[in-house]
């Protein structure tokens, strides 16, 4: 489900894109991954001479040139990211030369170029890699992990239209955060949406094959991420027949899975919401392909299979399974679908079998909403209990001001209240931050 605005805000600073791309040459650290990262170079020095009288020797230049600064921030091998540095002080202009007395103009003075120093950087350890054992996801110690999360809207319409997806992501790990009834968030986990550009939502950064979308926005998106401790779902976001879609995404899964191969914190979801006209055999047969194009250099990262009917007959892939490991199953549940008892028994024929992820629940009191219209009486609870007792992972929808049903207001702040999800969802983080975690 997606629910875009009406109009389209001006575009904003993107000076965070530029400073996750930095890290430092020469001895600093550099990044294992697809783009190059570097840092500035040393400030070099000014150059001088005034203009001699004919006749004279020409005045020569130059004290020695200032070092540069070395900000912005360090990618480790692994792809983390450290703390930004704080940029080295300009270099101090050279001197100007002295005239010469009688002489031709004065020679430029030469400054020195002083290499820079190390970047600081903060090697952060890969969270822990995640897999299926039955019905569950495990770490590598044989801990059952259970993520919970919240689900950005398109990547692109975060950074133009809602301020930037490093604020959001921000937000949503602040530890302290007093609104609602608890003091902080615990998100585990983000979902992020890219949606294609055929797709249903048209936003002001897509992604294109052979454009720049992973080095400006993806890349640096999964990484702060990762920074702030979560691991990421990629969400290709259709909402369609799969049929429809079966070379975009074959071609978007060939471009990103060899990319995030090695993040132990990155899952891949398929195709966000297959429709299909409800059958299982339709989806599975776009579906095995697409997973074993991720698995051809992808073998080990969690793959999210989506399922019929805007993902809601996800018990029907439990006859039929596709043909792999590290498979999840993808289920979605609003009000409307709440209310009917078939489709909770869908979720849980499936997760008695796999580990379901339900990528998309969310709420807002709202009559004129059919599908999303609930309060935290009628569906909030009802639902957390729901999931919990079957134990599923789970991401709220939506972190946004402006689509639907949205966590938070137009300045930002929490949606809290009987009919609002904002001050329900932090408040459930927080008070499941310490359960269910990996260990390295």
């Amino acid at each position: 489900m997606s629910l875009s605005p009406a109009m389209m805000l001006s575009l904003r600073d993107w000076a965070w894109i530029g400073a996750l791309a930095l890290a430092a040459t020469g001895a600093g650290c550099s990044s294992s991954k697809d783009a190059e990262h570097s840092s500035p170079n040393a400030g070099r020095g000014g150059t001088g001479g005034t203009s001699g009288g004919k006749g004279g020797t020409s005045g020569t230049g130059g004290a020695k040139g200032g070092t540069g600064g070395t900000g912005g921030t360090c990618f480790m091998t692994a792809g983390t990211l450290s703390e930004p540095g704080a940029g080295g002080a300009s270099g101090e202009a050279g001197a100007s030369g002295a005239s010469g007395e009688g002489g031709a103009s004065g020679e430029g003075g030469a400054s020195e170029v002083v290499p820079p120093e190390p970047a600081p950087c903060v090697e952060l350890p890969p969270l822990p890699a995640l897999h299926v054992e039955g019905n569950e996801i495990k770490d590598p110690n044989g801990n059952t992990v259970v993520l919970r999360g919240v689900a950005m809207i398109d990547l692109g319409a975060t950074e133009v239209w809602e301020g930037g997806i490093k604020a959001m992501i921000d937000r949503l790990t602040k530890a302290d955060d007093p609104q609602g009834d608890s003091p902080g968030w615990g998100t585990k986990v983000v979902r992020l949406m890219v949606g294609p550009k055929d797709g249903q939502s048209q936003t002001p950064i897509q992604y294109e094959p052979g454009g720049d979308y992973y080095e400006t926005i993806l890349r640096p998106a999964v990484d702060y991420a990762r920074f702030k401790g979560l691991y990421s779902i990629i969400d290709w976001h259709y909402i369609d027949t799969t049929s429809l879609h079966i070379d975009t995404t074959n071609e978007f899964w060939a471009d990103m899975a060899p990319r995030f191969a090695g993040d132990t914190n990155v899952l891949f979801e398929l195709f966000n919401e297959p429709i299909d006209g409800g059958n299982w055999a339709s989806v599975k047969y776009a579906m095995q392909p697409w997973f074993d194009t991720v698995r051809e250099s992808a073998p080990d990262n969690l793959v999210l299979i989506g399922t019929p009917n805007w993902c809601q007959f996800v018990g029907d892939a439990a006859e039929s399974p596709i043909d792999g490991t590290n498979v999840v199953y993808v289920a979605h549940m609003y009000p409307q679908h709440w209310d009917q008892p078939i489709l909770r028994e869908q979720i849980a024929t499936a997760a008695a079998q796999f580990p379901v992820f339900m990528t998309e629940w969310g709420f807002r009191e709202n009559p004129k909403d059919d599908i999303t219209n609930g309060t935290i009486s009628s569906y909030g609870e009802p639902i957390k209990a729901f999931i919990e007792e079957q134990r599923l992972s789970w991401t709220a929808w939506a972190a946004s001001a402006t689509w639907g049903p949205p966590m938070f207001k137009a300045d930002y702040t929490l949606r809290v209240g009987e009919g609002e999800m904002g001050g329900f969802v932090k408040d459930w983080l927080w008070e499941k931050k310490d359960d269910d975690l990996p260990t390295p």
